[in-house]
């Protein structure tokens, strides 16, 4: 009987439940998360209840506690907006109807009264005989994608730039207010229609459509012109940027044009100006050097008259002598030409003329300006010394505006070297660097630069001279940037200042293999 007993405790002994095992733990876990991060929750629909069932994510999207879970259809409602219910059920109905799948948007208003975007779709589950029996789901808040839509519709809508979309088959698929402005289209005039219809087959095939294929190949294509429109011309900056579908094939372009016309006659009237204020300060400049110049001038002339004497006097003898004629005469030749060159730059640096792009060997226009400065230097008792590298590479620019950047530089050493009893040697030179560049340094041994002013040295107005007007080295500043190049100042040891710019060298450009007979004064 005892061994019964036993037997039977033994059968009715409660069994504990099974344990899950860890793996499923881990899946639903993660499960969880996911749905979390991705603002995704499942849900059922028993239809034969009317009962409806959330995951913990769902729950959180409509503003309910989690593990809440089951809801009536009564509730959910609730929760819908009331601009909304109807695409809920004619969703819903529709797909009780014979449909298999359901998929729409609809706005919802949580308790707090926050309105969040959501898209649901389901699944509908029917029985043996057809009849519905549950629809099973997902519902993700999008509200997020929608805002950044709105957005988006937004910039596009309101865009001050005309912008467009174009597909494949090159027509427009959508246009903004500002792009039917400047077409005199309205869109629905725009939509469907070939680019070629709107700008003509010619403008098409040649400009056009090359710069369309090179996008639709997935290029980033820009670039600018002038257009010409029935009343007006207008420079125009065009961007075509690739649009990819999910198969990363650029399936559109989204084309952006910036009206820059205002921009473009502001650059070339501030261009202009520039222009004017850099002549006025050259011909300041060769009033300060009105002296030397004449000096420079007055010499080969001098010598001129003193050879053709001499000339006379070899012709009078007898008989005359006529190869130290022939010396005189290419003497007077040497000292025209060199009274030519002197004249040639001085009108060369007075000419208003457009900027020019020249191939420049930097060592001769250096020498240029030392044979226009070599008297006004010796005037005051200085010297200048020029350290010229060979086989320099050429530049590239207006010659005139880089002989004034020189000129300035040496007339401002001239001015800070004569404040200086011991002061004496001025020295330019030039090089070239490892990006081969080429360097122009202008060294005095003048009282050097204030390093507290330093910073303001280029700055419009600002002089140390009690003369100067302060805009002598902007303009060189800003003649030196518009070729591409630098204009900077250092110490010099162990007195003085360096001015310093350096320029790109000129491809596949390089001087010959000196500059001319460096002088010194």
């Amino acid at each position: 009987m005892e061994g019964t007993i036993m037997l039977w405790q033994r059968l009715i002994r409660p069994v504990a439940p099974r344990e899950v095992p860890y793996e499923v733990r881990r899946r639903e876990e993660l499960l969880e998360q996911a749905q979390r991060i991705a603002h995704v929750g499942y849900w059922e629909r028993d239809l034969r209840t009317e009962r409806i069932t959330f995951s913990d994510e769902a729950c959180r999207i409509f503003g309910l506690a989690p593990r809440e879970g089951t809801i009536t259809i009564e509730e959910v409602t609730e929760r819908l907006h009331p601009e909304d219910r109807a695409i809920w059920s004619s969703a819903l109905a529709h797909t009780l109807r014979g449909g298999s799948r359901c998929d729409f948007n609809y706005r919802i208003v949580r308790p707090d009264g926050e309105v969040r975007f959501v898209h649901s779709q389901g699944d509908l589950t029917r029985d043996a005989s057809g009849r519905p029996l549950s629809l099973f789901g997902a519902v993700q808040d999008v509200t997020d994608l929608k805002r950044a839509e709105h957005l988006t519709q937004l910039v596009f809508e309101r865009s001050p730039d005309a912008i467009c979309i174009i597909g494949r088959d090159y027509r427009y698929q959508r246009v903004n207010p500002v792009f039917e402005l400047i077409s005199g289209r309205s869109a629905k005039d725009l939509i469907g229609v070939h680019v070629a219809d709107v700008l003509g087959t010619t403008v098409f095939e040649q400009t056009v459509k090359p710069k369309h294929d090179r996008c639709f190949e997935g290029e980033e294509v820009r670039y600018a012109d002038w257009f010409t429109y029935p009343d007006t011309r207008r420079y125009i900056s065009i961007s075509h940027s690739p649009l990819h579908s999910k198969s990363e094939r650029v399936e559109a372009i989204l084309s952006i044009f910036h009206d820059l016309t205002d921009y473009s006659l502001a650059s070339d009237a501030l261009r202009s100006a520039q222009a004017e204020l850099a002549h006025a300060n050259r011909v300041a400049t060769m009033g300060q050097l009105t002296a030397s110049i004449a000096h420079e001038v007055n010499q080969p002339i001098g010598a001129v008259v003193m050879n053709a004497q001499a000339a006379l006097r070899w012709l009078g003898v007898d008989p005359p002598n006529l190869e130290l004629v022939r010396q005189s005469l290419d003497l007077i030749v040497k000292d025209g030409v060199r009274a030519g060159e002197v004249v040639s730059g001085i009108r060369g640096l007075l000419k208003k003329a457009p900027p020019r792009k020249d191939s420049i060997d930097i060592n001769n226009a250096v020498l240029d300006v030392v044979a226009l400065t070599r008297s006004e230097v010796l005037k005051h008792g200085l010297s200048l010394q020029t350290d010229l590298a060979n086989g320099l590479p050429l530049v590239q620019g207006d010659r005139v505006q880089l002989q004034q950047v020189i000129l300035n530089l040496v007339m401002n050493a001239v001015d800070a070297m004569i404040c200086i009893a011991d002061a004496e040697e001025l020295r330019i030179s030039t090089s070239s660097d490892a990006s081969d560049r080429v360097l122009v340094s202008v060294r005095d041994t003048g009282p050097g630069v204030d390093p507290n002013i330093v910073d303001r040295l280029f700055e419009a107005f600002y002089t140390t001279k009690p003369e100067g007007m302060g805009m002598g080295l902007v303009i060189s500043s800003s003649i030196i940037e518009a070729h591409g190049g630098r204009l900077w100042v250092t110490a010099n040891e162990p007195r003085g200042a360096v001015f310093q710019f350096s320029l790109p060298a000129k491809q596949n450009g390089v001087s010959g293999d000196g500059p001319r007979q460096a002088l010194a004064a």
